[in-house]
């Protein structure tokens, strides 16, 4: 019971955030071109995609509480078993990334980052939401449940496409609009930012095979027993 209870709790808190940010925040566009978008622009946030796929994860983990299997290796796993387990692989490397840079850069220089302007009308609570609550609800997720991970070329493949998805909207959008979503890169040369984003990609995947080595850690195949082992 305990653990459908952390799935809806964390799961309303990734809601009301969303909500919250869409009814009551209004930041400023770092263009013209942005005021367009749907969502308040917030889709050209690394940040935002990291909150509405830890809110994916933390629904179907829910769900598979209810209709699915929490056993550490079913011999066949439902569908939204699957689909949960694949979601964490990339939703794992994710959250660890946004919050270890977004706070990295902050104290390095949180103008680069988290302008004050916006810090001012941006509430505490809810940067703890999108930046540091995400890391630390799914690293006891890691821990409190079963996942199988799925085929190491497949999980990577799956973690490269998005990075690389991010990368290329956020050019389109520079593109569109003349202003970077992020401060930072309106201070990095071109081979500072073509090394800035190899670095950041690098570091995504490090922490995709981090994350499939602890849940290897936490859920070990079991043994065969001894009687198994004489028969081959």
């Amino acid at each position: 019971m305990l653990l459908p209870l952390f799935h809806v709790s964390v799961l309303s808190l990734y809601a009301y955030s969303l909500w919250y940010d869409q009814q009551y925040l209004d930041l400023p566009f770092p263009a013209k071109g942005y005021e367009e978008m749907p969502f308040k622009a917030r889709l050209m946030f690394l940040t935002m995609w990291c909150l509405i796929l830890q809110s994916v994860y933390f629904f179907l983990s829910l769900m598979n509480d209810f209709f699915g299997s929490n056993e550490p290796f079913p011999r066949k796993r439902p569908i939204i078993r699957l689909v949960k387990d694949t979601v964490f692989s990339l939703a794992f490397a994710l959250a660890v990334y946004v919050g270890s840079s977004f706070w990295s850069i902050y104290h390095f220089d949180k103008e680069l980052i988290f302008p004050e302007k916006i810090e001012r009308i941006f509430p505490r609570w809810l940067n703890h939401s999108m930046h540091t609550f995400i890391v630390l609800f799914i690293l006891i997720e890691l821990f409190a449940t079963n996942k199988n991970y799925p085929p190491r070329k497949v999980g990577v493949a799956i973690a490269t496409t998005f990075f690389l998805s991010y990368l290329i909207w956020m050019h389109i959008l520079y593109e569109r609009t003349g202003a970077w979503a992020y401060p930072i890169f309106k201070v990095l040369n071109l081979p500072a930012r073509i090394a800035f984003f190899a670095v950041s990609i690098l570091g995504g995947l490090t922490l995709y095979i981090l994350g499939e080595k602890l849940n290897g850690l936490v859920c070990r195949p079991p043994r065969p027993s001894p009687k198994k082992q004489k028969k081959r």
